[in-house]
């Protein structure tokens, strides 16, 4: 049996053994993947020794297999104040007559022992449905002339622009054709990968911590995630107001939360953007977001911040009807290679 078969194993070994098992595998991995170093990651009160790997420019997480405990217990749970009192404004607005725990509980996975195989994870999803494009090519050279900032443009073909702080441009066209479930997991297997099941997606968001969120039980309550501070919240009303003529502050905004974007337990950045949800290998079931429903109807910040728990499982925005579960700039999806 391999070291990294089970996490208790790969946990008890000193570290010289757990180098030696991950150079070992190193040797054992498809032709390209290059071991890359073991690195300590911290979040919500657990830590993990990561092996990690590169492939193709991208950066992959030694996950160990064996029983893990998945789902959350809402009995357990206490949610802040300022927590209850964002629940309490959409219950009002909404008609919600259920409370804050029954919510949670009726939306949450149950808990429950599962036996996970050892994997590879990319530590990094990616949006599905793009293809790049030549940066300097005549169609980006006209779009960045009238948006220096980068743009979307929806138009025959809906063209993606970028502009990074360096300066540096990307660019992408939608590849209407790549849009299907199946394509995309046939497209991953080509490669020798495929995408994580339900359970192991849970797994690799938590990564053990038993917390609602895998940063531990709160979130603030004075912007949604994809605000970095109660200022650019302030500003994005303000924003709205004002129809989208609002400008930036020249100076930017200063971040005071960071735990959604940080690397989890495992080194890995998921869940961090409710606008994005991620397709798993059951087809019509997606995690880590609701596409932004929430954030655009309005709904209070609390409900903002619930899609990105481990468990989360609210029907209404995480099960999809066959050939519904693509939407091009909200999906994204993640390579794993299972070891056993």
């Amino acid at each position: 049996m391999a070291l990294f078969d089970e996490l208790a194993a790969w946990r008890g070994a000193t570290a010289a053994q757990r180098e030696a098992a991950a150079r070992d595998l190193a040797l054992r991995l498809p032709t390209g993947f290059v071991f890359d170093g073991i690195r300590r990651f911290v979040l919500g009160g657990v830590a993990h020794e990561v092996a990690q790997y590169t492939a193709g420019g991208a950066l992959f997480s030694l996950i160990p297999g064996g029983p893990a405990t998945l789902g959350f217990d809402v009995g357990g749970w206490r949610p802040t104040p300022a927590m209850h009192e964002s629940w309490q404004g959409m219950a009002e607005e909404y008609g919600l007559e259920e409370s804050l725990a029954d919510y949670v509980a009726a939306r949450s996975s149950r808990v429950r022992e599962v036996a996970l195989p050892p994997l590879l994870a990319e530590t990094r999803h990616a949006e599905v449905g793009w293809q790049p494009v030549d940066s300097a090519s005549e169609k980006v050279r006209s779009l960045l002339a009238e948006h220096p900032r980068g743009v979307t443009e929806h138009a025959d073909i809906v063209t993606r622009v970028e502009v990074a702080p360096d300066g540096r441009v990307s660019a992408w066209q939608a590849d209407e054709e790549a849009l299907g479930h199946a394509l995309i997991a046939d497209g991953f297997a080509a490669q020798g990968f495929r995408l994580p099941s339900p359970d192991e997606w849970e797994h690799l968001c938590a990564a053990g911590a038993r917390g609602f969120f895998r940063w531990g039980d709160e979130a603030p309550m004075d912007r949604y995630p994809t605000d970095i501070s109660p200022e650019e919240a302030e500003w994005r009303r303000q924003w709205v107001r004002a129809a989208g003529r609002l400008e930036k502050p020249a100076a930017g905004f200063a971040s005071d939360w960071e735990f959604h974007r940080a690397p989890n337990a495992w080194g890995l950045q998921i869940a961090a953007d409710p606008y994005k949800y991620e397709l798993t290998a059951q087809r019509g079931l997606t995690r880590g977001g609701d596409g932004g429903c929430a954030i655009c109807g309005g709904a209070g910040f609390l409900s903002g911040w619930l899609p990105l728990a481990s468990a989360w499982h609210d029907p209404d925005f995480c099960e999809h009807a066959p050939g519904e579960e693509i939407s091009l700039g909200y999906t994204v999806a993640r390579r794993v290679l299972p070891l056993a």
